[in-house]
């Protein structure tokens, strides 16, 4: 079984991937992590990356898909979970052209969908532990002291993208490069949309529908 799971920022895709990666045993790709897995390990695509991620800049579909080939073959024989990835056009035709060599395909595409007011309403109120990392928001999941971690009681932040400015930019880019993978997984017939103004449980809930609902047909 392969999924994908997009969206735009703020949804909490991050949250999902979690639960099904769990739930499912689901071998979760993520780009972020992979890109710095491979930087950390001094491979050839981390060599090739580095430069890019240290600049700033978007990496390459080259080099992405060097990686992410070499992740295919890895784990042919499981089930995956691509968390935030594909991000456009080009990048899933060419993960489905890579997966028709390994005579496989995208059995699911989730997004998760919110207005963007709601979106900009909940990363305005967004907050990070800098000492653990774990995220929490003000309005839907606040620490149980304000302002301070749950965790390992550091104080909270505010990242600097999680300004009105930064998050309507952030969300153009979303509809300019990514919203156009709603209509090319409508094409491929597995397209699903999922609301995400309900809290993670329904969602999660929702979406395990539809997975269990796929492997039934089986």
């Amino acid at each position: 079984m392969r999924i994908v799971l997009f969206g735009p920022p703020g949804v909490g895709k991050g949250t999902q991937a979690e639960l099904l990666a769990d739930r499912y045993h689901l071998i979760k790709f993520s780009m972020g992590d992979m890109l710095r897995q491979e930087v950390a390990v001094n491979s050839s695509v981390g060599r090739r990356a580095e430069p890019f991620l240290k600049a700033g800049h978007l990496v390459p579909d080259n080099i992405i898909f060097d990686m992410v080939n070499n992740f295919l073959i890895e784990y042919q024989n499981q089930d995956i979970l691509f968390d935030g990835f594909p991000r456009n056009l080009n990048q899933a035709r060419t993960l489905e052209q890579s997966l028709a060599q390994l005579s496989q395909k995208i059995d699911i595409a989730l997004e998760l969908y919110l207005p963007d007011q709601e979106i900009i309403k909940r990363l305005e109120n967004r907050r990070y532990c800098p000492s653990c990392g774990r995220i929490y928001n003000c309005l839907t999941d606040p620490p149980k002291i304000k302002g301070v971690c749950d965790e390992c009681g550091k104080k909270l932040i505010k990242r600097e993208d999680d300004q009105e400015s930064v998050i309507r930019r952030r969300l153009e880019v979303y509809e300019q490069e990514t919203r156009p993978l709603t209509e090319y997984y409508k094409e491929l017939n597995v397209y699903k949309k999922i609301d995400a103004s309900v809290t993670k449980e329904q969602i999660f809930k929702k979406i395990s529908e539809i997975i269990n609902g796929y492997t039934d047909k089986k």
